[in-house]
């Protein structure tokens, strides 16, 4: 069972509180042991597919001040990644924060090249909180300070609450939840009264209650609370796999047909609601968003069929934010998705010179992601070597670096002799994410018009009949013979069977 967790780190927090009909938010502070460093602020654009985006940066004075300024139509978890720690907030519009962040402690060169490390989650501590007209707000009613103290007096009952239903034990929630209630009770703001209402249902799934039970309860009839962490988590969790379970029914089972055949999105909808879980449209639009975004990495459902019911959402949807997230996950699914545009990338290489996808345009671009220490990198880098040589006229050959410092990088290249470009990831840390990069080497193939050939592609010493496979079915094969592109005795002696095969996958004559 997901459930978000932080570190509580102990901090003294003051003030804020709701506003309506604002849109800016500040965030400020002073860093000296930050300085110089540009710090970024991230959020996630919706709470289905988790993509993050930043909606500010600044960068670090010498005496420690920085500044954010951003906008925002509703209340908003936002986190800045700093070295080791991921230290949240949550920020409410016309907002005015001054903030402390925790002691800098960097990451070490083998945490910041590993994918898989994982950052301390930590609250940021708010020093002083005023709304629009500068009027500071009593601790007690800003809402980091009030979720961190409802958090830390919810999550054990939610972890005795689980615990006991793993064990078969019964355990009576309501006195507990009636507790809980009478510590916490409803205050101002909004957002903390959901927030808690719907950490409330959680301890309902924690015992394993009914789904249709803890859907009639807390989301029909409802309002959708697109940015509520509590509100989406709930969402996520007693919607996730509808449509596979909807199959299974005897009026369910025609979902296939519906998506597969007909990618009929007004079928789907009319198919859903004759199920009576949802009351409203919101709700069964919200929860088709979800499933077909969930499907997309199952193999229940035609992907292309996903995906045109999905742009008939955002197309046709009548709730502008609906159509919104619709087009964020279309562009999370498709990112690496054969025949779509790569994530877009902005990086120095090895010369000091900003390079983009779009500097490869016009020949095929065999992109590797890997580090100059990693031992499995270092043999490919070996078999790259002699690529570069046949094919460096028809084919580039670029890696991406995730070594800690950009000077190893560049003194890398430079003793090994490597002709091919060396780009470092630092200037865009997230380009590891955005091409789900969860080990070394992961590689891409990308054709000439900038479009994904391959997605991932084979490591270097198996891209023989990837290359050769795509130059055929292209028919460039012998057009870069001709041109002298493609040397063909070369193309013949690796291309030749091994013991046992037929052949047929031999270069054509």
């Amino acid at each position: 069972m997901s459930v978000v967790r932080v570190v509580f780190v102990i901090f003294a927090i003051s003030v804020g509180t709701f506003s309506l009909s604002a849109q800016t938010a500040t965030i400020t502070g002073n860093a000296p042991d930050y300085a110089g460093q540009t710090l970024i602020l991230h959020c996630k654009d919706n709470l289905i597919s988790d993509s993050e985006i930043t909606p500010a940066e600044c960068k670090v004075a010498a005496n420690g001040e920085f500044k954010f300024e951003f906008q925002l139509s509703g209340t908003k978890l936002v986190w800045l990644y700093l070295g080791v720690f991921k230290a949240r907030l949550l920020v409410e519009p016309d907002m005015n924060y001054r903030i402390k962040l925790p002691p800098r402690t960097d990451k070490t060169p083998e945490e910041a090249a590993s994918p898989f490390f994982q950052e301390w989650q930590v609250y940021l501590h708010v020093l002083e909180c005023t709304d629009a007209n500068k009027n500071p707000v009593p601790p007690e009613e800003e809402l980091n300070f009030c979720s961190i103290r409802f958090d830390e007096a919810y999550f054990p009952l939610h972890d005795s609450i689980a615990m006991n239903t793993m064990r078969n034990k019964t355990i009576r929630i309501n006195p507990m939840m009636d507790s809980l209630k009478q510590r916490f009770p409803l205050t101002r703001n909004d957002y903390f009264n959901r927030y808690m209402t719907y950490r409330y249902g959680m301890l309902h799934y924690a015992r394993q209650e009914n789904i249709r039970t803890i859907s009639n309860a807390f989301f029909s009839g409802k309002p959708v609370l697109y940015d509520n962490e509590a509100y989406m988590e709930l969402f996520n969790l007693t919607y996730k796999d509808y449509f596979m379970y909807f199959g299974r029914s005897k009026e369910g089972n025609a979902i296939y047909d519906v998506i597969n055949r007909r990618k009929s999105l007004s079928g789907l909808q009319h198919l859903l609601k004759a199920d009576g879980t949802f009351a409203g449209d919101s709700l069964l639009e919200m929860v088709m968003i979800k499933n077909l975004y969930d499907e997309f990495y199952s193999d229940r459902f035609s992907r292309p069929a996903l995906l045109t019911v999905l742009d008939s959402i955002c197309e046709k949807s009548l709730i502008a934010r609906h159509r919104e997230i619709s087009r964020q996950i279309r562009s999370k699914i498709t990112r690496l998705l054969r025949g779509y545009a790569p994530p877009a990338f902005s990086l120095y290489n090895q010369d000091s010179v900003l390079v983009t996808p779009d500097s490869y345009k016009g020949k095929y671009v065999y992109l590797m992601f890997c580090t100059t220490q990693n031992y499995v990198c270092l043999s490919q880098y070996e078999i790259l070597k002699e690529l570069y040589r046949i094919h460096h006229q028809w084919l580039h050959i670029v890696v991406i670096s995730a070594d800690e410092n950009f000077d190893d990088m560049r003194e890398f290249r430079r003793k090994s002799g490597y002709l091919w470009d060396y780009l470092h990831f630092a200037g865009q840390p997230d380009v590891l994410k955005d091409y789900d990069v969860r080990i070394f080497p992961t590689c891409f193939f990308i054709d000439p018009e900038g479009k994904l050939a391959t997605s991932p592609a084979p490591d270097a010493g198996n891209i023989d009949q990837l290359l050769y496979s795509e130059l055929n079915g292209k028919g460039l094969w012998r057009q870069y013979i001709d041109q002298g592109l493609i040397n063909r005795k070369y193309l013949e002696q690796r291309m030749k069977p091994r013991d046992g095969e037929t052949g047929e996958n031999s270069p054509p004559r």
